[in-house]
């Protein structure tokens, strides 16, 4: 079989480009935004240190402190934008602080860059629903703080879903988020907010919005959902669409 030339291969990086920030032993991030961005975007990932002994607590806490370094290990990567992929550390920090520490890391890396929980309040902002239900898969402590954050975002909580009392977001099943997301009085809010980047989502969303007509945001499609308006892009993939019609459509405003 003859090979083709080097110079007769097709680009097979569609641009523009993004950065990724992922926890070590995150599952679900670049394979999620990847789903959210194929054909669209190049999806670039770098990973933060791996803090060994530690607590999710103590863990949220440091890598804050490891931020400024981490955006920076895009090096000369043209990168339209660099979201962090990763929603818990932000929730302490409150919606000034989430938005001051944006403000530093973009002056830092030379680009846009976004917290997911910052993405979330961005989507819901477009949608413009303030009545959400708050689907979390982290500890009591860490869900209070996400409550805090959000109603201080001028989010109004209408119902809690908590899915485990324990952080089991990595592990977590379709069935166990389905299971949870049949608890939602969808009659009741505008919006439900899956909090969590961890979480594998799409399946789930995709299946349930065949049936159910109030957005389900994860913080994954929120992320891409970012991603795409700073780039100036009208459309996701068809799997974003599926996911979130809603986003999709206002992006092709």
């Amino acid at each position: 079989m003859e090979l083709m030339a080097a110079d007769a291969l097709p680009d097979v990086r569609p641009a523009p480009c993004a950065g990724v920030l992922v926890p070590p032993s995150n599952p679900t991030v670049e394979p999620e935004l990847a789903r959210c961005l194929e054909g669209v975007m190049t999806l670039f990932a770098a990973r933060f240190p791996v803090m060994p002994g530690t607590t999710l607590e103590q863990r949220n806490r440091r890598y804050v402190q490891v931020y400024r370094d981490s955006v920076r290990a895009f090096g000369e990567l043209a990168l339209s934008a660099i979201v962090i992929g990763l929603t818990g550390p932000s929730y302490r920090l409150m919606p000034l602080g989430d938005r001051a520490l944006m403000d530093e890391l973009s002056t830092v890396a030379g680009v846009p860059v976004i917290t997911a929980s910052a993405a979330i309040g961005e989507a819901l902002a477009a949608l413009g629903g303030r009545r959400i239900c708050l689907l979390s898969p982290y500890p009591k402590w860490l869900t209070a703080d996400a409550l805090r954050y959000w109603q201080a975002a001028g989010q109004e909580i209408v119902q809690v879903v908590e899915i485990s009392e324990t952080f089991r977001a990595y592990t977590l099943t379709s069935e166990e988020i389905a299971a949870a997301l049949d608890r939602v009085d969808y009659s009741a809010i505008d919006t439900v907010v899956l909090s969590g980047t961890g979480m594998l989502t799409l399946p789930t969303i995709t299946s349930l919005r065949q049936t159910v007509a109030k957005p389900v945001l994860s913080s994954n499609i929120c992320c891409a959902f970012s991603l795409l308006r700073q780039a100036g892009l009208r459309a996701g993939s068809a799997t974003f669409a599926a996911a979130s019609p809603e986003l999709a459509e206002r992006l092709a405003v």
